[in-house]
Formats: structure tokens, sequence, C-alpha cells
């Protein structure tokens, strides 16, 4: 896919889905795809990242851009800018990133498609919804104790505390920690109905620690 092609899918996906960073596969077939990054700038104009990145790599400037979205002023709210997606070839794919995604080490598929994967009837692009996001944090956390992750979740007990859960979010935490990694995904998604009306308030977590 050169940068033409790149652009186009760029546009055809701001128009879909509105946005203004994109990123996605470069090849929609190969499960070991990198992605390509692209910036709207306005005026039909996108900037394109010049070497096509893993998925890893384009999270990582896809965050750095809204940073400087926020240092110039400008909108840098994830839910309302990015527009990060996959094809099935690539969810399907054998490499860590993907397994985690698909089954994170438990005994059922860890995302439920059309509940924490989103796609539109018929298409191959899939978008994490609120609680998507909350279960692939959760993994981070217990896997890597990724930092991040481990505020994210501490705001998820704040959030909880807040909805008379009948604890603290300190004694959530020590909960949260006493389960396996099973017992820890089918707690968030008993939480999830039961406390969060919008998955946007997820989203906002994230929003609001980047702004930290």
């Amino acid at each position: 896919m050169n940068k033409s092609h790149i652009e186009l899918r760029a546009q055809e996906l701001r128009k879909e889905l509105g946005g203004t960073i994109f990123s996605f596969p470069i090849v929609e077939e190969d499960p070991h795809s990198k992605y390509a990054v692209a910036v709207y700038m306005g005026r039909n104009n996108f900037r394109i990242y010049p070497n096509p990145l893993t998925i890893e790599e384009a999270s990582a400037g896809i965050i750095a851009t809204l940073e400087a979205f926020k240092e110039n002023g400008f909108d840098h709210d994830y839910d309302r800018n990015v527009r990060l997606v996959s094809y099935q070839a690539q969810i399907d794919a054998p490499n860590l990133t993907m397994r985690r995604l698909k089954k994170a080490n438990v005994s059922k598929p860890l995302f439920e498609e059309g509940i924490d994967l989103l796609r539109k009837s018929g298409d191959e692009e899939v978008m994490f919804s609120g609680r998507g996001l909350l279960k692939w944090t959760y993994i981070e956390m217990i896997d890597n104790k990724n930092a991040k992750a481990i505020q994210f979740m501490d705001e998820y007990y704040k959030l909880l505390a807040m909805r008379k859960y009948g604890k603290t979010a300190a004694a959530i935490r020590q909960e949260v920690r006493r389960k396996t990694k099973e017992q820890g995904i089918e707690w968030i998604e008993r939480t999830f109905k039961q406390f969060i009306s919008d998955g946007r308030e997820i989203i906002n977590i994230m929003n609001m620690l980047k702004e930290r």
C-alpha cells in the first residue's frame, strides 16, 4: 500500500467513522501486516507516517500525536480522534499482542465480538468498546505490571466505590489482587454490567490519565 492508497483509506475511514488519527493494517489479508498511521491536517490533507509500524509502534505513535495535539491546544480526546482498526486476519495472528487480544490465557475467548470488539455489519474492521478496553488494561496490569494500566485500574476502582460497590477503592484493589486472571475477567464483566452505564466512562479514564 503506497502513500496515495493509505491516504485514500484514511479518507474513507474519516467519512465512515469520523476522527482525525487513523491506523490500519497495510495488507488486510496478512496476519503479520504492519500498520499505517495517517493524521488529518484539515482541508482533506493527511500527514502519513513515513514507515509502516507494528501495532505496538502504531499505538505509541498515536499517543505521541495526541500529546502533540494537547501541547498545541488542539482537541486531544482519544475517543473523538482515534480510529485504530484491525481486520480478522490480524485478530487471528499468532503474535503475542494478538494472542492476548484473542484469548489472554483464559479458558474462553477474552473479547466477545459485538460487546468487546465492535465492527460494522459485513465489515472486517474491529474496534474496542469500553469494556474491551477495560479487559485489555487488566491483562496489561496482570501480565506486564504496566504502570499506566495499574493507574487505569485504580481509577476504575475509585469509580466503582462511588457507584455504591460497597467497598473503598483500596478494598476493591485488594479484592481483585486475590483473584485469578479468569476470575478477574469475570469480575470485570460483572461490574461493568452492573455499575457502568456508558462505555465512554472507561474511555474517559484513559483521557484523564493522558492529561496528568
